[in-house]
């Protein structure tokens, strides 16, 4: 010990006696317990010393009214006498620590050990290596006490989103099929993920658009809780899985973060996307981990994927005929144009396909005549209604032959049907008398009351990246698989808004199958991976095949003109004026619409009752 400093050889034989008369007072201490134990217990003088040395209830955890007041008595006086108790051994254990209690310490101020000792001894206030002094810590590196963390762990503990964009026929119908069939055939590992079903769509209610041309000529027709179902309640029966509906449009899509920015309408939206990103859920594989911070604007949100549906489908240049945001926009504009057709006198309809010849012919039938056959009659000031074909023909898409049936009822109704002509320019209200002037492709204008455009629709992929669209704007997916492979895994495209469809409504149902099927693959891969990510799954991953989507090459369109009849055909069948109003023209299909809401099933499916609701 010749080589430690006298200064240190001092404090450790202060600390070593300090130590020696602490262990005889607490050897005195409880000799002086044991006596007091031997002598015999004394009359208690007060009401406390009663109570405490009352022997306890038969049923110390008793809710009875008088047990109840004496266990919080007792507690009371317990807890007392024992803080006393700590207090006093404390007292007396600083007494003894002092340097008065071993003698006088030496005058002289001790040198501080070398680095290198207290490095070796531990002590927590030696100097880092880098030089940095470090505070003397307690409970831990940070000085606190460390609490146990209530966040979820495991693979399992946040749920995946399956992220679906557009709430119309494609993403109603993928939506119930993945709540009915899809979410009941994973979970085939220990290890697989919880899922969460994300949908998104501007609009809280779904537009019954194949009823528009008749809904638009006046307000008992089809009226407004006919024609605006609301979704939310169809979904009730979903109540046990995770899911949630936000009210909101799609602003960009990231395939390498694997999100997608919404922005959000009103508060509630706002509320349940809060939650969806209240642990924010990551795709694990192959998109890298990525925190999802909200964005300043609290209208705008980014929603992260695991799966990607992308139903958000078309819209009409009018909002009449689609929506175009929330379903009061579409409300509003239908209300306006029922209260200038009754004032109206010319109407102007642009358009020779299905919507324009539908529009014309319904707004003919009802405006100008009245009652019922036989005993319908032309009503003494009809409305001049003229039809702008922009084609060689009505119907262009169908045969020939239907679009001279179609035009022949048409004139009958007395529309003024022209061809070869093309409206390039309206100005509406040009004058004070709110009327619309059009200018036509053959350098005339005209002027009317009422313009009606029924001039096609345009695909909903403005958040979709260039790189992913063909040249009119569709997404490019595979027409097979519906995957949409330029974005990576588990992303797909069905309805109006891919390549794939010819904008009719049996090629969105035709298609669910299929894409649902590919989705469940895809799911159930990526949960055998997680369960052996070194490969060892790999058979049961190349066992899973995928189904393949073929295009039905066939012509199906129903086009209802008068109250009783129309022209159509149905699988390249030409079906008789009373099948048109049997299969569409009596109500167009309003009666089926709760069925697309509540089990996404096809409103013209003919194999219902084999249990099919797609064909």
């Amino acid at each position: 010990m010749d080589h430690l400093p006298p200064s240190y050889i001092e404090e450790r034989l202060a600390a070593d006696e300090a130590k020696r008369l602490a262990a005889q007072q607490q050897e005195a201490m409880q000799q002086k317990a044991q006596q007091a134990q031997r002598q015999p217990q004394a009359t208690p003088r007060n009401l406390t010393q009663a109570l405490l040395q009352r022997p306890p209830l038969s049923r110390p955890n008793s809710s009875g009214f008088l047990g109840g007041i004496y266990q919080g008595f007792a507690k009371q006086v317990t807890s007392a006498e024992m803080e006393k108790l700590i207090a006093e051994q404390k007292r007396d254990a600083d007494i003894c620590a002092m340097p008065s209690c071993i003698g006088k310490a030496p005058n002289y101020e001790p040198s501080a050990p070398s680095d290198d000792f207290q490095v070796m001894a531990g002590f927590t206030n030696a100097p880092v290596e880098n030089g940095i002094f470090k505070e003397p810590t307690m409970n831990g590196v940070d000085g606190h006490k460390r609490q146990p963390s209530k966040t979820p762990t495991g693979l399992g503990a946040e749920p995946l989103n399956i992220v679906i964009l557009g709430a119309s026929f494609g993403g109603l119908s993928c939506a119930h099929h993945f709540l009915d069939y899809t979410i009941n055939n994973l979970y085939k590992t220990s290890t697989a993920p919880n899922y969460r079903l994300v949908i998104v769509s501007p609009s809280t209610h779904i537009y019954w658009n194949i009823g528009a041309p008749r809904a638009l000529v006046a307000p008992d027709l089809i009226k407004h809780d006919d024609a605006f179902i609301p979704i939310e309640p169809g979904f009730h029966r979903h109540r046990g899985h995770q899911f949630t509906i936000i009210q909101g449009s799609c602003t960009e899509m990231d395939p390498e973060k694997r999100t997608v920015t919404v922005e959000l309408i009103g508060t509630q939206a706002q509320k349940r996307c809060s939650q969806v990103n209240k642990r924010a859920s990551k795709a694990i594989s192959p998109a890298p981990e990525i925190d999802i911070l909200p964005l300043p604007d609290a209208k705008v949100q980014t929603i992260p994927y695991h799966a990607l549906i992308l139903a958000t489908g078309s819209s009409a240049h009018s909002e009449l005929l689609s929506l175009h945001g929330p379903h009061f926009n579409t409300v509003g504009a239908l209300n306006a144009f029922h209260a200038k057709v009754a004032a109206a006198k010319s109407i102007v309809v642009c358009g020779g396909g299905c919507s324009g010849v539908e529009t014309a012919g319904q707004l003919a039938t009802f405006l100008n005549y009245t009652g019922r056959w036989p005993f319908r009659k032309r009503v003494k000031l009809p409305k001049q209604i003229i039809l702008f074909t922009g084609s060689s023909r009505c119907l262009p898409a169908l045969t020939p032959k239907m679009g001279k049936q179609a035009e022949a009822q048409l004139k009958r109704l007395g529309v003024d049907v022209r061809h070869h002509i093309r409206v390039l320019d309206v100005k509406e209200d040009f004058d004070l008398t709110g009327q619309t002037n059009i200018v036509l492709s053959d350098e005339t204008s005209i002027i009317a009351d009422l313009y009606m455009p029924c001039t096609g629709v345009g695909p909903n992929s403005a958040y979709v990246p260039e790189q992913m669209r063909d040249e009119k704007g569709y997404i490019r997916n595979n027409a097979a698989t519906m995957r949409v492979d330029l974005a990576g895994p588990r992303i797909y495209a069905v309805g109006d808004v891919a390549t794939y469809s010819q904008n009719y409504v049996l090629d969105v149902y035709a298609a669910v199958p299929v894409l649902m099927h590919n989705l469940l693959n895809d799911l159930l891969a990526h949960e055998l991976r997680l369960a052996s990510p070194y490969g060892g799954n790999q058979e049961e991953i190349d066992a899973l095949e995928d189904e393949v989507y073929v295009q039905r090459h066939v012509d199906s369109q129903l086009c209802p003109l008068t109250r009783f009849g129309g022209v159509g055909m149905l699988m390249d069948k030409v079906i008789p004026k009373p099948m048109v109003h049997l299969l569409k023209g009596h109500d167009y299909r309003v009666c089926k619409a709760r069925m697309v809401t509540v089990n996404g099933g096809n409103p013209y499916a003919i194999k219902t009752a084999l249990g099919n609701k797609y064909e």
